[in-house]
Parts: structure tokens; sequence; C-alpha cells
């Protein structure tokens, strides 16, 4: 039983100020503190795709660990279908646990090698018990297996016997296994070869036009992103920097980190607004263990000045973006500017 009803105001998933902070070993000088997580806000609609992008060691896997209660955050909320799961005990956390799912990154180390791919499709019922009778699981396992693009035959198959593109759609059947509200695709192509890479992303939504699942993705590929994200959600160590509708964001950034990251992308994805001008970024990136003050992202930023160094900025709506856009930027880029730098570029 769902624990409550979602409306269509109500998003399927809501973070508020999520803060998530690890202690880390330093040598003979004891431990210092890493903040992963220095809260974040993010929202989910039903039936949509939220993009999570950013460099590696941004925070992007311990949001999804905390949006998965892998990990609990520090401070912040989480509300899924209005309700708090890490409130959540016994049956009750049993049942959301049902209904928010992962697809793994490793196809090839994601599977157990002693289980068939019906029995590892099947292995959730074991917990979930009164989802599938006990008599039907087997003929489920293969609906399953089929519904992702395999053949019935392939049921019987160990996961040695797939190649790495059948290895993911396996793990994405076991994903749908327990009928999820929310799956949570964390680099879920990374390891496959191009080709493969677009067979598994219309795969997923072809899914959800089907299933009306809702998909967190996370990726630090931008052409990936694009292609399958309604909204998109760009992280700088720890914090969003940039959230709005995907077009929106990809063809007018307001942050300058979005602008450096799109600029940085092969030409096919800026098909659509013309060429845009690289941006070259100075400096490395600071470590996460001693993040620079104020923004975290100005020792980078061609647009820094005194204030950017004493004041974090706030996730607030973009004056001049379209709806939903949202910046955190005391100098943010000009949508006007972007426009024109995309189709005014010399040589």
């Amino acid at each position: 039983m769902t624990e409550a009803v979602t409306t269509a105001e109500e998003p399927l998933l809501e973070a508020r100020g999520l803060t998530r902070t690890f202690r880390v070993p330093r040598g003979a000088s004891g431990s210092t503190r890493l903040r992963a997580l220095d809260g974040v806000d993010l929202r989910l609609q039903r039936g949509r795709t939220l993009g999570l992008v950013g460099e590696s060691g941004c925070g992007k896997s311990t949001l999804a660990r905390v949006l998965l209660m892998l990990e609990r955050p520090d401070a912040g909320s989480v509300r899924f279908c209005g309700t708090d799961p890490f409130a959540l005990r016994g049956k009750r956390l049993l049942a959301w646990r049902r209904r928010v799912q992962m697809v793994f990154q490793d196809p090839f180390a994601a599977l157990n090698p002693r289980l068939s791919a019906a029995e590892i499709v099947a292995e959730p019922w074991r917990t979930h018990r009164d989802l599938v009778p006990p008599g039907r699981r087997a003929a489920r396992a293969r609906e399953l297996l089929e519904m992702v693009g395999l053949r019935a035959g392939d049921a019987r198959k160990y996961p040695q016997e797939f190649s790495g593109g059948q290895r993911q759609r396996i793990g994405i059947a076991r994903a749908l296994a327990l009928e999820p509200d929310l799956i949570v695709c964390d680099e879920p192509v990374s390891a496959l070869d191009l080709s493969v890479q677009a067979q598994v992303l219309n795969l997923l939504t072809d899914l959800q036009g089907e299933l009306g699942v809702s998909y967190l993705f996370i990726s630090h590929d931008l052409s990936v992103v694009r292609h399958v994200a309604d909204e998109v959600a760009v992280m700088y160590l720890g914090r969003i920097a940039e959230y709005g509708p995907t077009e929106q964001v990809y063809g007018a950034p307001r942050h300058p980190y979005t602008a450096a990251l799109l600029s940085a992308a092969p030409s096919p994805l800026r098909a659509g607004a013309g060429r845009r001008e690289r941006i070259v970024l100075a400096g490395e990136i600071p470590s996460p263990l001693d993040p620079p003050s104020g923004c975290r992202f100005r020792t980078r930023c061609p647009r820094a000045e005194e204030t950017c160094a004493s004041a974090a900025p706030e996730l607030s709506a973009a004056t001049d973006g379209g709806p939903g856009q949202s910046v955190a930027c005391h100098f943010p880029l000009r949508a006007a500017a972007q426009a024109v730098a995309a189709t005014d570029v010399r040589g």
C-alpha cells in the first residue's frame, strides 16, 4: 500500500537543504571533514526524468545514496509523495523501498554470476513476497525480460553469456520487477559502447512512456542527459549551480560553469543553438576537503568579484530566464547574451 497519494501539484520526490558530511583520515594529524552535499534542493515530478550532471567528485553519487536511504543526511529533508522516508519503520519502510529502485553503472559487476537471468529478475520477490505469487514468478520474469528486449529463451542463461548491453537490460528488468515509481540510474550507459548506449537510452524512454516511471538520471555526459532528461540539475562541489528545463539550460545557460561545460561538449550537442564560443576555465578544481569560501566556483570563474568570496549564492529563479530555470550565481549570464554568443563566433 502506498503511504500517500500524489496530486497534480505535488512532486513525486522533493529534497530541501540536503547536507552530508564525511570524516576523512588525514595521516598523523587525525581527520578532516568533507562536505559532499551542501544544501541541495531538487524536485522530480511523476513520469518525468531529472538529469543530474557534473564533474567526478561533485556529489552526484552521494546525493543518489541519500535519496535511496543508503546514507542519512546531516541536515535537510526528503519527501517522497509527501512522506518522509527516513521516518518510516517496519512494513511501511519495506513498502517504500519497493517504490524506489536502482540501475547500476557497471552491468558486469551488478549481476550475480551464479544466478540465471530469470532468477536475477525474480530475486526481489523473495523479499517482497506478496507482489507476485510463487507459481507466477517464472512466467513474470520472462515477461519482464521480453519487455526490455531480450528473448524468453534468455531466461535460462547466466550473466557471462550476455553482452554488456544485454546485462544492463537484465538490470533494468530487475528494477522493474517491483513496479517502482522511481528508478535511480547511476551512469547506466557509461560502460557501454556508443551504439549500445543509444539502444539502452531508447529502451528507458519507451518504458517511461509505457509505465509512467520517473527517473533520476545521473551522468557526466551532457549529450546523454539531453537525450533523456526533461529537467537538468548541474552540480559543482556539492551544490546545485543551475536547474531548469533541459532545453532552456542547454540553449541559454545562466551559470558560468554550465556555459563552460556546454562549450566543451561535442558540436552535435550544440547544433540546436548554433556554435558556442569555447570557454576555457582557469585553474584546477578545488579540493572538496578545502573548498573556497563563498561561491565554490569563484576560483575558476571569469566573472568573480569580491562578493563571490564572502557570500555563497542561493539557488533562485533566473531574472530573465525561462519558466522554472534557477541559478546560484551573484552575476549570472544574461540569456540574450548567450543567444548572441551561440551564433556570432569568430573562426
